[in-house]
C-alpha cells in the first residue's frame, strides 16, 4: 500500500478524462456522457480497491439456508409481493450473508439473511404511493406495539424483533442498536422517496435567504446516508457470530465511526455506476455535490473526489489498529508471557480483527459479483488477483 495514498489519489484525479465527473444533475447528461462517467468511476473504483490490496472471493452457496429462507419468506409475502421481486431479494439476502458473515452460525445467518431480504424489498417499496404511506408510519407502529399491515410491514417488524432478540441475547444494548438502526433505515427510505420527488428548498434556492448562515446544506446527504445505509445493523453481526459467542463491544466500539464510513463508502462507490445508468439524481454523491455547490465549498468538481480521499485514508490508516491486534495475538507464548492475565483480551482482539477482515473482503466482493451493481469491468479486473494492479490502473 503506498504510504502517500491520498496524494497519489489526488494526482490520479487530475487526469483530463475525469473532467466528465463535473456535474450534479445526471438527467442533463446524454448517453455518451453517461458512458464516460461510468467508465471513469469504474476506473476510480479499481484504483482504490487495488490500492488497499483487495482480493476478490466467491464463497460457496449455503443451500440449506437458501431453502429455509425461501420457505420462510414465501409463506409470508407470496400474497402481497411480486414473485420476481421476491426472488431478487432472496438472492440478495442469502448471498450477502454468504459473503460477509462466513463465521456466523445458522441462526445468525438466517437472522441477517431474513432482515436483508426485507430491507431489499423495502428499499424499493416507496415507489408505490400506497406502500410508501404504509411505510411512513412503520416505526411509529413498531414503537407503540401496534399491528402492522399484512405483508412487507408485518414481516419487516418480525425480522427486526428477531435481530433484537438474537444480537441482544447477552448484551441487550447491542440488540437494541440493530433494531433502532433498522427502524431508522425505514424512515430514511421514506425520506429518500420525498427527495426523489422534490429536493429541499436550500438545494434549489438562494441559501443565504432560505437558511441561517450557520447551517450547512452539505451535511444533509451525510445524515441521510448514515440512516439509509443502516451501518449499525451490519456492524453488530460482524462481532456476534453465534447466540452465546461474541466479541464484547469494548473491543470494537471505538472504531464504529470508521466501520460506518467503510460500509457506506463501499456502497456509495460501487453503486454509483448503477445509479448513474438509472438516472438517479438523489443518491449520496449527487446530493453531496449539489450541496457543496450551494455551500460554495471547495470547487465544483463532483464530490467523489473528497469521498475517495477519505475512503483511501480510512482503509489504509484507520484499521491498522485491528491489524496490530491480530499480529499481537499471534505472538508465541514466550513473547506473550507478560500478557498471561490478558489472554482473553488477546483472544477477543484476535477475533475482532478476524471477523472484520472477513467482512471487509466479503462486503467488497459481494458488490463486485452482484449482478445488481453491473460491475463487469471490476469483475474482470479483480477476478483472479490484484497483485501489481495499482500501477497498471494508474497508468491506464
Amino acid at each position: 500500500m503506498p504510504s502517500a495514498m491520498p496524494t497519489d489519489l489526488l494526482a490520479f484525479f487530475s487526469k483530463d478524462n475525469f473532467s466528465c465527473l463535473d456535474f450534479d444533475d445526471v438527467t442533463s447528461l446524454d448517453k455518451a456522457q453517461i458512458q464516460a462517467v461510468v467508465k471513469n468511476i469504474d476506473q476510480i473504483s479499481a484504483y482504490c480497491l487495488a490500492a488497499i490490496g483487495h482480493k476478490q472471493m466467491t464463497p460457496p452457496k449455503d443451500l440449506a439456508l437458501r431453502t429455509d429462507l425461501w420457505d420462510r419468506t414465501y409463506s409470508r409475502l407470496s400474497k402481497t409481493t411480486d414473485h420476481a421481486v421476491l426472488e431478487n431479494a432472496l438472492e440478495a439476502g442469502a448471498s450477502l450473508v454468504e459473503y460477509c458473515y462466513p463465521s456466523a452460525c445458522y441462526q445468525g445467518r438466517m437472522c441477517m439473511a431474513f432482515v436483508s431480504v426485507l430491507a431489499t424489498i423495502v428499499d424499493d417499496f416507496t415507489a408505490d404511493p400506497h406502500e410508501c404511506e404504509q411505510l411512513e408510519a412503520f416505526s411509529q407502529r413498531y414503537l407503540r406495539g401496534l399491528p402492522q399491515p399484512e405483508g412487507v410491514c408485518a414481516t419487516m417488524a418480525e425480522s427486526i424483533r428477531d435481530c433484537d432478540e438474537f444480537y441482544g441475547s447477552r448484551y441487550p444494548r447491542t440488540g437494541t442498536t440493530t433494531a433502532m438502526s433498522w427502524l431508522a433505515f425505514t424512515n430514511a427510505c421514506c425520506e429518500e422517496a420525498r427527495l426523489a420527488q422534490e429536493l429541499p428548498r436550500q438545494f434549489v434556492s438562494d441559501c443565504s435567504r432560505d437558511r441561517p448562515t450557520e447551517w450547512s446544506v452539505e451535511k444533509l446527504p451525510v445524515h441521510i446516508r448514515n440512516l439509509s445505509g443502516a451501518p449499525a445493523s451490519y456492524i453488530v453481526p460482524i462481532f456476534k457470530p453465534t447466540h452465546d459467542g461474541e466479541v464484547p463491544s469494548e473491543f470494537w466500539i471505538s472504531g464504529i465511526s470508521d466501520l460506518t464510513q467503510f460500509i457506506n463508502f463501499v456502497n456509495d462507490l460501487l453503486s454509483f455506476s448503477k445509479e448513474t445508468r438509472a438516472l438517479e439524481n438523489f443518491n449520496y454523491l449527487s446530493l453531496l455535490t449539489r450541496a457543496r455547490r450551494q455551500d460554495q465549498v471547495l470547487n465544483s468538481t463532483i464530490a467523489v473526489d473528497r469521498l475517495l480521499v477519505t475512503f483511501a485514508e480510512s482503509l489504509s490508516e484507520k484499521f491498522k489498529a485491528a491489524q496490530a491486534r491480530a499480529e499481537l495475538s499471534g505472538h508465541t507464548e514466550e513473547t506473550n508471557k507478560n500478557f498471561k492475565s490478558e489472554q482473553q483480551n488477546l483472544e477477543n482482539a484476535r477475533l475482532a480483527a478476524k471477523y472484520w477482515g472477513e467482512f471487509r473482503q466479503g462486503h467488497i466482493s459481494w458488490h463486485i459479483n452482484s449482478p445488481k451493481y453491473q460491475l463487469d469491468s471490476l469483475r474482470a479486473t479483480f477476478g483472479e488477483t490484484t497483485d501489481d494492479r495499482l500501477g497498471e490502473i494508474a497508468a491506464a
